[in-house]
């Protein structure tokens, strides 16, 4: 492997680590998650070692994790790459995605090319047993064949896979003799060694982020269902973006998630008191997305086992929530809340509404939302103002939600400027140029969706850092990018304590336009 080209090292890694992005086991990894899921990942670990022909060491999958983690996050960063992923999921044995996911792979991966050889070396390192004459076989590949018939055959029946030549006239036959080890994994990580102190201790993690990730789309109360789980995606994809080394950069073991059936009252309660204990002298970072409702004269957040004829002892109350967030300020540094709640269908979809006994779709109003963010160094972000709804399917990305996929887009290095971290400010900035425009697609009673995400602070100081920003390359915010973002931040406040005027919208709207304008 020596001479690998880029095309070659696509080819190998995308045999390899195929089942796991396909499948979105890849996803499911660290979770604590349901026997369902967990057979899912069990299928696609016994394809991935069906390529090998023997079981794999945990520290031997731990090192093909890191390979998918690194090949989705590069393919999530750009939108044509993101679109080729989404394409693929669909349809793992279609032709055209195999080919079209090869074709991006390479695309995203010219400007350095080292490193998708890096991963394939990598790969190889792990020495495929060669297969004997008795038990090889050979299938042709012409025309239109389906290459993904063989990828996924190991799940119910038993082809093994070998290197792959996709040119034309050549076949898929046994592997042959792997060269000499490669021991060294370290191109695997970006090293970021200039990385500020102030954010990273290690110069390659986000040290000091301490995450808990909650999505629920799939409720005990079937009425409470998001369809095409949508919240449920948000929350994967965004713990998988914040352990992801060449994005976010968290610590994985600081990157705690609860999805579905997990995400229950208790569950979630009790993360967020270990949240209290973890995250002291850190940043706490709180991500839901689900439904919230009205709780008599208070509002509370869904989890799993959520019943809509007893809200006040099923349901994440606003008293209960506060106590639990007042925990967390006494130790953590700083504090972000993002609720992606109150979601409005998709095209095609029902409309969420209070008919046949089903949730109202309320948006947590300012009682809910004020007291999370009640000192210095403390910001919550919602996904829409109290009086809207939220998109539960983003035209750009459908398996997310409107709020979800742009607040995936911006951690993948979206948002506005080149600081070392990616801060509240150009974040908000990001979601509140990008959300609207998505959910006008969304008819909702006859018009188009309006959202507008909302950002609340009671002392408006720090741009809190919530990850780090991929690609760094040493650049700063930018003092006029800086101060525009935190305008920005300045008249939301001012719109949603003061209440809208001509003066203040017009501001917000022309700011609004030099930001996007400025990339």
């Amino acid at each position: 492997m020596d001479q690998i080209t880029l095309a070659e090292a696509a080819r190998t890694v995308l045999l390899t680590i195929a089942p796991l992005i396909a499948g979105g086991a890849l996803a499911k990894i660290g979770e604590d998650i349901t026997d369902t899921a967990q057979e899912t990942l069990a299928r696609a670990w016994q394809t991935v070692e069906a390529r090998f022909k023997r079981g794999l060491s945990a520290r031997e999958k731990a090192d093909l994790v890191q390979v998918a983690t690194v090949v989705e996050a590069r393919l999530s960063s750009q939108p044509k790459a993101a679109r080729a992923l989404d394409f693929y999921r669909t349809d793992p044995e279609d032709a055209d995605a195999q080919r079209i996911i090869e074709t991006q792979l390479v695309e995203v991966f010219k400007p350095a090319p080292e490193a998708l050889i890096a991963l394939a070396k990598a790969i190889a390192a792990m020495q495929p047993a060669p297969a004997t004459a008795a038990d090889a076989r050979t299938v042709i590949v012409r025309d239109q064949g389906k290459v993904g018939s063989i990828l996924q055959g190991d799940i119910t029946g038993n082809v093994s896979l070998g290197p792959v030549d996709f040119s034309q006239n050549k076949r898929i036959a046994s592997p042959g003799t792997d060269p000499a080890p490669v021991t060294d994994h370290s191109s695997l990580v970006t090293r970021h060694s200039s990385l500020p102190a102030t954010l990273s201790a290690d110069g390659v993690h986000f040290s000091y982020g301490h995450a808990l990730i909650v999505g629920v789309a799939d409720y005990a109360d079937q009425r409470l269902k998001v369809a095409g789980g949508t919240t449920a995606n948000d929350a994967r994809a965004l713990a998988a973006l914040l352990r992801d080394p060449q994005l976010a950069a968290y610590p994985r073991e600081q990157v705690r998630i609860l999805v579905d059936a997990k995400a229950t009252r208790a569950n979630v309660l009790d993360e967020l008191e270990a949240l209290a204990h973890r995250a002291a002298g850190g940043t706490a970072l709180i991500f839901f997305a689900g439904h919230g409702e009205p709780v008599g004269d208070s509002y509370g957040l869904l989890p799993h086992d959520a019943d809509l004829a007893n809200l006040a002892a099923t349901s994440l109350t606003a008293e209960l929530f506060h106590q639990r967030i007042a925990k967390i300020r006494e130790r953590a540094k700083r504090l972000v809340v993002v609720l992606n709640c109150c979601h409005a269908g998709g095209v095609g979809d029902e409309v969420l509404s209070a008919t046949g006994g089903g949730p109202t779709g309320a948006a947590p109003p300012p009682a809910f939302y004020r007291p999370l963010a009640a000192g210095s160094g403390q910001v919550v972000i919602s996904s829409a103002r109290p009086t809207q709804k939220s998109g539960a399917r983003s035209q750009a990305s459908p398996q997310h939600t409107t709020f979800g996929a742009h607040l995936l887009d911006a951690l993948r290095g979206q948002a506005p400027g080149q600081g070392a971290g990616v801060g509240v400010f150009e974040l908000f900035a990001y979601l509140r140029a990008r959300v609207p425009a998505d959910a006008q697609h969304i008819r909702y009673q006859g018009k188009p969706l309006e959202q507008e995400p909302l950002f609340y602070a009671s002392q408006l100081d720090d741009n809190i850092a919530v990850a780090l920003r991929p690609g760094w390359q040493g650049g700063t915010l930018g003092a006029d990018l800086e101060q525009q973002v935190r305008r920005l931040a300045v008249l939301e406040l001012q719109l949603e304590l003061a209440g809208e005027t001509a003066s203040l919208l017009a501001e917000r709207d022309a700011l609004l336009a030099q930001i996007t304008s400025a990339g």
